[in-house]
């Protein structure tokens, strides 16, 4: 809707109310209003009402949470690197995908990997996680931040604690594999902020194997990232 399609609505509508709030005056009060005051308080509530919708969406609490809702880029100093899992239940398999990115948000590295999978999908998101580092750990990047968008893994991933035993041989791999790297911060984003890593996940499940890219991308996996920072 347009703003002054908006702004002709909220009028009317304000005008009806003044309306009724000053018949009401004339019948309990016996007051008589000036008809031009009443149109103009009636377009002051709705510049009012306006104005304050303005600020609401402009206030620093809705900036901030508009910011939680996309992909942020690292530091300068670190890559970040998106990860997730597809499952297709059918062929009991498992796609998982990774999506490594600078601070300006280029992508420098993308890999795919399937696998035979039949399990929680918790414990497909934590080897999504484990893959992500591999690919790192293959292109000798040592600074970096690992995103997924799978809470429980995320917190196992930073030593918290779970009763979901059977994810623990994948996350002591990943607690293992921590070495290899100078600094590695783990942390649980929403899906809309990781929907690369979710696209290579499904990509992976058409792919045989692992691929890795670095640099130099297929068609279909640039694609993936059109109209992504």
């Amino acid at each position: 809707m347009r703003k002054g399609a908006k702004f002709e609505i909220d009028y009317v509508a304000s005008i009806w109310w003044v309306t009724w709030y000053a018949r009401n005056k004339l019948l309990f009060e016996g007051k008589k209003p000036d008809p031009r005051e009443t149109v103009a308080k009636a377009k002051a509530i709705v510049v009012a009402y306006q104005s304050m919708q303005f600020k609401e969406q402009d206030s620093p609490r809705s900036i901030k949470e508009k910011e939680a809702q996309r992909w942020n880029p690292p530091p300068s100093s670190k890559l970040k690197i998106n990860v997730d899992a597809a499952m297709h239940a059918e062929s009991q398999m498992a796609g998982l995908g990774a999506v490594i990115r600078n601070s300006q948000g280029q992508v420098v590295v993308a890999a795919v990997k399937s696998i035979n999978f039949q399990g929680d999908v918790s414990i497909a998101e934590a080897k999504a996680v484990q893959w992500g580092m591999e690919v790192a750990s293959k292109a000798s990047f040592t600074n970096v931040i690992v995103e997924t968008d799978c809470s429980m893994v995320a917190n196992l991933a930073n030593n918290k604690v779970s009763n979901k035993t059977e994810i623990w041989w994948t996350i002591a791999k990943i607690q293992s594999s921590r070495q290899d790297f100078q600094s590695i911060d783990f942390q649980h984003v929403p899906r809309q902020c990781n929907t690369s890593g979710h696209s290579l996940a499904k990509r992976a499940l058409k792919s045989s194997g692992s691929v890795i890219w670095r640099d130099e991308f297929p068609t279909d996996v640039l694609c993936l990232f059109d109209g992504f920072i």
